[in-house]
């Protein structure tokens, strides 16, 4: 049965990167305002949330802030689909840990997380609402046992037990699956992540090997669906193509700026 309380109506997007690495296809245009199949990143992200029955997106901006927030609510001036509300990062060059931080005091008991430059053929975050989070469990990560079209040597891998994660990070061998960059959470991730020590960077793989650790992560699997880490420009080529045949309907309905 889908219970009320069991739904999970709010999403962070983290978006205050300056993807540099991105920079090659456009440098003008900040990360988030890059266009695939003609619809800014945040928008599919922002259409990918909605479909998934969130209610508000808590996006987390950074680099060029100022503009990404105009750009944004122009877009969502079109649509009243689902509510915004911005924080930011003040220092958009610190690892993406930080700009979870931020998020922390808009953070409901249950939150999605999803990656700006994280794109999905159709929406997916619901598979992670189902079964709900027990007691013992402070979050589920999404993974992808089976991936396509992805850089295996930058993408994070993770070592599973069961639905359990047992090791996440981008060095682990063996591995069982890819990291899909989209997570159910609980506030225990703010917790594990004040507590990633200072010789480590403070990303929020970090905080999810504290959880692992902890046997407190648990994981979904993704089938059938495909998805593009967008972090370059030849990743950008692919996602137009993972996109093309398919309308801006089929990412949950990408409003157009």
């Amino acid at each position: 049965m889908d219970r009320a309380a069991d739904r999970v109506t709010q999403t962070v997007i983290l978006a205050a990167g300056r993807g540099v690495r991105l920079a090659g296809s456009d440098a003008s245009v900040p990360k988030p305002l890059i266009t695939v199949a003609g619809v800014p990143l945040i928008a599919h992200a922002l259409a990918h949330a909605a479909a998934s029955g969130c209610d508000e997106a808590i996006i987390v901006i950074g680099h060029e802030g100022a503009r990404v927030r105009a750009a944004i609510e122009a877009l969502i001036a079109t649509t009243e689909r689902i509510a915004v509300r911005f924080v930011e990062n003040p220092d958009p060059t610190t690892p993406n840990g930080h700009s979870l931080l931020v998020a922390e005091p808009c953070a409901r008991d249950r939150f999605f997380l999803q990656m700006v430059d994280h794109l999905f053929a159709e929406p997916v975050l619901r598979q992670l609402s189902s079964p709900p989070l027990d007691d013992r469990t402070a979050g589920r990560v999404l993974v992808d046992r089976a991936p396509v079209d992805l850089d295996l040597s930058d993408a994070t891998k993770v070592r599973l037990a069961g639905d359990r994660v047992t090791a996440i990070g981008k060095a682990i061998d063996p591995w069982d699956a890819i990291d899909a960059g989209c997570f159910l959470l609980t506030p225990a991730v703010f917790e594990a992540l004040k507590h990633v020590p200072p010789s480590e960077p403070r990303t929020v793989s970090a905080a999810m090997r504290t959880l692992a650790e902890r046997r407190a992560l648990a994981a979904g699997e993704l089938r059938g669906v495909r998805w593009m880490d967008v972090d370059t420009p030849a990743d950008r080529a692919a996602a137009e193509r993972l996109l093309a045949p398919q309308s801006a309907g089929a990412t949950g309905g990408a409003p157009r700026p």
